[in-house]
């Protein structure tokens, strides 16, 4: 069996990561890997099918950002954290009339 690879993030100075944080962060990349990796994956089978069937596919991983308040609820999904809360702020400002809730 081949060796392991892995990557190195660099994590901003002013960031005070605790244990709990580096096994969410930890979480989080194997998370990212297993669903970018066809390996075996039936996922990779379907993709492969539609391929075949003259589909062209396209997918990615997206943020989403959720706005709520009572009754009403708000979502939105960007390619960046940035874009999708950019949209949110556009969805949840449209609750508003001259700046009031």
């Amino acid at each position: 069996m081949s060796e392991a690879r892995s990557i190195t993030v660099r994590i901003p100075e002013c960031y005070q990561v605790g244990d709990s944080d580096l096994t969410a962060l930890s979480a989080s990349l194997q998370t990212l890997v297993n669903l970018t990796c066809d390996c075996g994956s039936e996922a990779g089978t379907h993709l492969a099918r539609m391929l075949e069937n003259g589909w062209q596919v396209r997918w990615g991983l997206a943020w989403v950002a959720e706005a709520r308040r009572t009754h009403v609820y708000e979502e939105a999904t960007g390619a960046t954290k940035e874009e999708a809360l950019q949209k949110l702020r556009h969805l949840t400002r449209l609750h508003e009339v001259d700046g009031t809730p």
